[in-house]
């Protein structure tokens, strides 16, 4: 049993009570979930995300200063790794649409109810566990799309593959248009060109191997999230963290 892998969990809710009832009822379940931080409001949710890269995060929709859907919008943006649990006294289904949109794996109504509860974690957790990066295909003509649906089908082509081997030339061909045009299109919808936010995406992921797999080679890490080459990855990162990947694993092990 002491081999079981555990995996790291935030909770972000306003309510002490709530929050704490929550976490005793996920201590009760006796599943490998560790808690590692918690959170009254979104704002703080998002710094314990970037201090403790957990591989899930509960939170509630409504709260002060930032809300559970700011959370949820930053993890989808920047962390697609990590699942997330939404909790809403509101049986209102604009609050699940919303939740989903930002990929949600669940939507739990208060108070929670331990065997729905224990569902949901479970489904995450098969999630956690089976995880397949492998690349995928879409099933629909890109032609077809208007610009900015296909802006987003691009975006959700790069979360998805951001683990291979993505160039400009690639993605072109993919999608049948030019790069010149898809790059265009993509800075235009979402803001950024497609080469900075694989870059973001890559380097986060890279972060949080980094934080939650210590023995994992640091190569091993930067081939896991798209760098083959190993020398080219430490200068990335560098580049968009100020410190060598080794040097970031020291020091943040350091500070737990």
């Amino acid at each position: 049993m002491s081999n079981i892998h555990k995996y790291k969990y935030i909770v972000a809710e306003d309510e002490h009570l709530i929050r704490q009832n929550l976490i005793k009822k996920i201590d009760y379940l006796s599943i490998p979930l560790e808690l590692v931080g918690e959170a009254s409001n979104g704002k703080d949710a998002i710094f314990l995300v970037k201090e403790h890269y957990p591989s899930l995060v509960i939170t509630d929709i409504q709260m002060p200063q930032s809300d559970g859907l700011e959370l949820l919008k930053y993890i989808h943006d920047n962390h697609p790794h990590i699942k997330t649990m939404i909790l809403s006294g509101f049986n209102d289904f604009s609050y699940a649409q919303s939740a989903l949109k930002y990929g949600a794996k669940d939507f739990l109504l208060k108070p929670i109810k331990l065997e729905e509860l224990n569902t949901a974690l479970q489904n995450i957790l098969i999630l956690l566990d089976s995880e397949n990066k492998e690349i995928s295909s879409f099933s629909i003509d890109p032609h077809s799309l208007k610009p900015e649906k296909l802006s987003k089908l691009m975006e959700t082509y790069l979360r998805s593959n951001y683990s291979s081997t993505i160039s400009l030339n690639k993605i072109s061909n993919q999608f049948g248009f030019t790069t010149e045009y898809l790059s265009k299109l993509f800075k235009k919808y979402i803001g950024e060109t497609p080469i900075k936010y694989i870059t973001k995406i890559r380097i986060n992921e890279a972060k949080l191997l980094l934080i939650n797999q210590p023995d994992l080679e640091v190569q091993k890490v930067g081939e896991l999230v798209g760098y083959k080459d190993a020398f080219y990855f430490s200068r990335v990162f560098k580049s968009n963290v100020g410190v060598y990947p080794s040097d970031y694993r020291i020091k943040n092990l350091m500070t737990r």
